[in-house]
């Protein structure tokens, strides 16, 4: 009987392993059905189970134009998953006994924030959980660009740069080599060289317009800090999700802290913890975090921690994660990874999402503009500089039937189309629209506008 322990046990090992197989091909195969329905250019995947990398993989291309494929190695920018940084590097501290989350935040905050953060009971607790708007702790309210106010915390208390310290704390001792703390590392001639070869692999910007036409778009800011600028691939995702497991970086009772839904005053559990979205769907607990620019890249880092297994996709559009915020009950692609590996294969959710994702592409399609052809002068008038009363000067480029406006904070511009309405539009996802000033023949100024009731902001024409 002992003889045929090894051989049952052999079995059943072998049939664990094919399941794995199937389930990742499965995966695998509704991954690319999801990329191609959403037209994303190129993506890079990652599946963890118990701490181990089960699969990774990449799908189209991180270079259009150059047909660059995409692999686990391409970086992307991660955006908002880097909230889920910028939490950890805080709750270090408070696990050091160096900061409090009942703290208020107002001594932390520069100028930039004293009109966002107006009511002295905000506290540091608040901004992580997104309950700062309002009645501190009363609501949900996601905001971005709020978040960020943890960042001067997190430099004060560390004394030093916040992409230095990602980089010193979380980076460099898991071995994330393939990383880069924010794209502003080559205004750093010596950071430039380290991160090269990295940057090297850093896939092309691009968004849908209209039926399907993926169009390029620009790289977000360079600069980084606690709500969004990691730069990152899913292989060093991968490694960061093992030490989130493994206890690396945070003591388990203060990971399962941010894992755990923030309360309400009122006693509602809201949809966020402490730099996490985290909820609960057919009974399981779900952690997770997209990514989202709004155009240009988009990401989702997505864990079933009872099942010990994760999920890590990231994308060169928007495709993965606009519109799509709830896993399990609107990202299809998370529910097509819960219908492989926690569920069963005809759950509901895959409805659910399906009607969630042609609801976004039926949007795209309603947005889509015809763009009119212009004659020889009428290009030719419109190129030139424009210099507004405040901020940088503006440039529209020509080349050949196309003209381009400048982006100056990216150092990046973006191909205009003329309207039938009279003005320019873009077809990156955006309300900004150009209009061209004419005295007589001559052009000698451009407004932009940024949506109905906005105050447009004039340029003039200065050569």
């Amino acid at each position: 009987m002992r003889k045929l322990v090894p051989v049952v046990l052999g079995l059943a090992l072998a049939a664990c392993a094919t399941t794995d197989a199937d389930r990742v091909k499965g995966f695998e195969r509704e991954a690319e059905e999801l990329r191609q329905a959403l037209h994303i250019p190129g993506m890079s995947a990652a599946i963890v189970k118990d701490q181990k990398v089960l699969w990774m993989h990449g799908f189209g291309y991180a270079d259009l134009e150059n047909h660059v494929p995409a692999t686990p190695d391409t970086l992307y920018h991660v955006a908002s998953v880097t909230k889920t940084f910028g939490a950890t590097l805080l709750l270090q501290l408070v696990e050091k006994g160096e900061v409090s989350l009942d703290e208020p935040i107002a001594p932390y905050t520069p100028s930039r924030f004293s009109g966002k953060i107006t009511d002295p009971r905000v506290q540091i607790r608040h901004i992580l959980s997104h309950t700062s708007g309002g009645t501190p702790g009363d609501a949900f309210v996601y905001n971005g660009s709020l978040y960020d106010a943890v960042t001067p915390v997190i430099e004060k208390k560390y004394g030093a740069p916040f992409r230095q310290v990602i980089a010193q704390r979380i980076l460099d001792p898991l071995k994330m080599t393939e990383s880069v703390p924010g794209h502003e590392v080559i205004n750093d001639p010596e950071l430039a060289r380290r991160y090269a070869p990295n940057l090297a692999r850093f896939a092309k910007p691009y968004a849908l317009y209209g039926k399907g036409e993926i169009v390029p778009a620009s790289y977000p800011g360079k600069e980084i800090g606690a709500s969004a600028g990691l730069l990152s691939t899913v292989r060093d995702l991968a490694k960061y999700d093992i030490a989130i497991d493994r206890h690396v970086l945070l003591q388990p009772k203060t990971q399962e802290l941010a894992w755990t839904p923030f309360v309400s005053n009122k006693g509602e559990r809201l949809p966020y913890g402490l730099g996490w979205f985290t909820g609960e769907y057919r009974g399981e607990k779900l952690v997770w975090h997209t990514g989202n620019w709004g155009l240009g890249f988009s990401a989702l880092v997505f864990k079933v921690p009872a099942r010990n297994v994760s999920m890590i996709l990231l994308a060169n559009s928007e495709g993965l994660a606009d519109g799509f915020w709830v896993p399990g009950e609107t990202n299809p692609f998370a529910c097509a990874f819960l219908r492989q590996f926690v569920l069963t294969a005809d759950d509901s959710c895959k409805e659910a999402a399906a009607a969630v994702m042609n609801q976004w592409l039926a949007g795209r399609a309603a947005a889509y503009e015809p763009a009119l052809t212009l004659d020889e002068a009428a290009l030719a008038s419109y190129a030139g500089e424009y210099r507004p009363s405040e901020g940088r000067t503006h440039t529209i480029t020509r080349e050949g039937a196309h003209l381009f406006v400048d982006i100056p904070r990216k150092d990046d511009r973006l191909e205009i189309f003329p309207s039938a309405k009279g003005d320019f539009f873009l077809k990156v996802p955006t309300v900004t629209r150009i209009r061209f000033i004419r005295e007589g023949e001559k052009v000698t100024a451009l407004e932009f506008t940024f949506g109905p009731g906005e105050t447009p902001i004039r340029a003039e024409k200065i050569r």
